[in-house]
């Protein structure tokens, strides 16, 4: 079978650039850090372009929703933020999740706190906190 002239080009010079090093990973960002309320009080470290992904339990069909906010040096950035719910057979007001999806940017150091309450209870403590410092390295 006769390869077709362009493709010997590009094999060959991806053949190359694999063999200098030079190829681009398949993997051009670490693998996600992933934080749940157990890692609470806890420390994630990353490097710039790794994604950070903080999930909750949550039911919003109770009133109670997470809120959060960030601290410190401007090393992460919101992707996106997602409520899953597993609702098995269409049941409603079962509990689910919240997901806050970031990506790390330059080094630097930030602290996740995350509040579970009421909006309408001013006065009234958290049901339940969460806090993450976020610590984000320079590339090797």
């Amino acid at each position: 079978m006769r390869i077709p002239r362009i493709s010997q080009s590009l094999l060959a010079i991806t053949s190359a650039l694999l063999l200098a090093g030079c190829a681009p990973s398949l993997f051009p960002t670490e693998m996600p850090v992933t934080a749940s309320i157990s890692d609470s009080g806890g420390v994630a470290s990353l490097v710039p372009y790794q994604p950070l992904v903080v999930r909750l339990q949550s039911n919003p069909s109770t009133g109670y929703g997470w809120s959060y906010s960030v601290s410190g040096d401007d090393v992460l950035r919101l992707d996106s933020v997602s409520g899953e719910a597993p609702a098995p057979n269409g049941m409603v007001g079962v509990p689910g999740e919240q997901v806050w999806s970031f990506r790390a940017q330059g080094s630097g150091r930030a602290v996740l706190t995350y509040v579970y309450a009421r909006s309408w209870e001013k006065e009234a403590a958290p049901e339940k906190t969460f806090t993450l410092t976020v610590v984000v390295n320079p590339a090797q």
